[in-house]
């Protein structure tokens, strides 16, 4: 016979905690604090992304001069203040895009923000490299680029310039992964990226 205002409840269930669950309770929520704390993941992996995905592009095929046109100024510190600022604020696109409940789940582990911010870099890829950056040029009137920045079928491309540009963005959308994990995860930590517990 049941009794009245029992629990049904087990009593010997463990409650989730952050270690079980692998997240922050708050942070898996919405409030203002969790997702401040994603907005400037998005922001700082944007940046620490783009330094990464930056020596790639200029040490390989030394574009930060092709860059910089975009603002008229074809210099090296141009170039890398104009990637720079794109990479923020494309990390901050990331949160934009991402931080909805459809993929609370795939933001739940390390593995899924990498995944994520892989098929984030994957589309900027196409979009930007494709049509945006190319477009700006022309219409800036700079340098072009020395080759098609995609090896889409019917343009001249050569496959070292694609090969270095996709590896370039891959580059860019698992570190920006990795640091939205680290800001956002408990188990997240990267050693050499001090965060405060209390601001992840």
């Amino acid at each position: 016979m049941s009794h009245t205002g029992e629990s049904d409840a087990d009593p010997d269930a463990e409650p989730e905690t952050e270690e079980a669950t692998g997240r922050r309770p708050e942070a898996a929520g919405r409030t203002p604090g969790a997702t401040g704390r994603r907005w400037r993941a998005g922001a700082v992996g944007g940046v620490i992304a783009g330094a990464a995905m930056g020596l790639v592009l200029h040490g390989a095929l030394g574009l930060m001069p092709t860059i910089g046109a975009l603002v008229g100024t074809e210099t090296v510190a141009a170039g890398w203040a104009v990637h720079l600022f794109n990479s923020a604020l494309f990390g901050a696109l990331f949160v934009a895009v991402f931080d909805r409940a459809f993929f609370d789940e795939l933001r739940a582990d390390v593995g899924g923000c990498l995944s994520l911010g892989v098929a984030h870099s994957a589309l900027l890829g196409v979009i930007t490299g494709g049509l945006l950056l190319p477009t700006a040029l022309a219409i800036e009137g700079a340098t072009s680029l020395p080759v098609p920045t995609l090896p889409v079928p019917g343009l001249t491309a050569s496959f070292e310039f694609g090969a270095v540009i996709a590896v370039a963005h891959l580059l860019y959308g698992l570190v920006l992964g990795r640091v939205f994990a680290a800001f956002t995860l408990a188990d997240g930590d990267i050693g050499w990226l001090p965060i405060d517990p209390v601001d992840r």
